[in-house]
């Protein structure tokens, strides 16, 4: 007999946004003001972050800030996740402090993405920025 996931599971389960495969190039900097910005590119995007590749070893819950030079932009990111290895990089997960679907500056992008659809992430913000 198959269990049913509970109603918080399933919620869970359910992506904010969809993700979309997109190599779009970007810059990393970390809070250590001694190093460099990494420069490197997305795997997939979405309206609430990406998945990018990192060779500088970073932990979850870090904050970060990520650059879009193409656009001129930058936003503040929470790592979420650490994958496998690729080539020397470690794939890492980053969540927009606030949804941003503009941040990406794609042409068109889903439905999902608009501004009165999208779910603020739950979490503190780092203490230099005055959050919790």
């Amino acid at each position: 007999m198959a269990v049913e996931p509970t109603p918080d599971k399933r919620a869970a389960d359910q992506r904010r946004s969809r993700r979309i495969r997109a190599r779009i190039r970007v810059a990393v900097r970390f809070q250590d003001k001694t190093s460099l910005p990494e420069q490197t590119h997305t795997i997939t995007v979405n309206a609430h972050g990406a998945l990018i590749l990192l060779a500088t070893p970073v932990s979850v819950d870090q904050f970060v800030v990520l650059e879009n030079p193409k656009l001129g932009q930058e936003i503040l990111c929470r790592i979420t996740t650490l994958g496998p290895n690729f080539m020397g990089k470690a794939q890492v997960a980053l969540e927009f402090i606030k949804p941003s679907p503009g941040f990406w500056g794609l042409e068109f992008p889903p439905d999902d993405w608009e501004a009165d659809r999208l779910e603020v992430p739950r979490h503190g913000l780092p203490e230099i920025l005055g959050g919790s």
